[in-house]
């Protein structure tokens, strides 16, 4: 048997990027199936998120806050306000604008997609120590904060 060797200039695969692309991948979509009995996708969590952090906050404050573009965040609030996870309501000053806010149901589907993805998080980390658990975090929140990236640890992170 022959193994071809790559050299890494002339592919992607080897590097930290690619792998932690794949890890991504692989844990959105275990994170998709187990919310999919509660209707809820990832992106819902991360504004469900969001608006909690933010009490109410305007779709435009909410879309700048998760660096997403103004459309997706109008179709994101749609999914949520059908399910009755938020609502609008028309800003006084402004009524071309609203205001959004978690309901009583919204914040029971974000405490519960929370637990799932706790639940995620042990699963995916089953095989390290409490150590080396605490270790990757304090990496990855180093990566993260040296690209730009929330880690989700602070009030407005999301």
């Amino acid at each position: 048997m022959y193994i071809v060797r790559v050299p890494r200039a002339t592919s992607p695969v080897g590097t930290v990027g690619f792998l932690l692309v794949k890890i991504g991948q692989a844990t959105t979509e275990r994170f998709a199936e187990k919310l999919a009995p509660l209707e809820l996708r990832p992106k819902h969590c991360g504004l469900l998120a969001a608006i909690a952090a933010a009490k109410t906050a305007s779709q435009q404050e909410l879309g700048r806050a998760m660096k997403v573009v103004p459309s997706a965040i109008v179709t994101m609030v749609d999914d949520l306000e059908e399910m009755g996870a938020v609502r609008r309501i028309e800003v006084v000053d402004d009524r071309r604008r609203y205001s959004i806010e978690l309901t009583d149901r919204g914040r029971s589907l974000l405490a519960r997609a929370s637990q799932m993805a706790h639940d995620l998080d042990q699963e995916i980390l089953a095989e390290l120590t409490a150590t080396e658990r605490a270790a990757l975090e304090r990496k990855l929140i180093a990566v993260a904060a040296a690209l730009g990236v929330s880690s989700g640890r602070g009030p407005r992170d999301v």
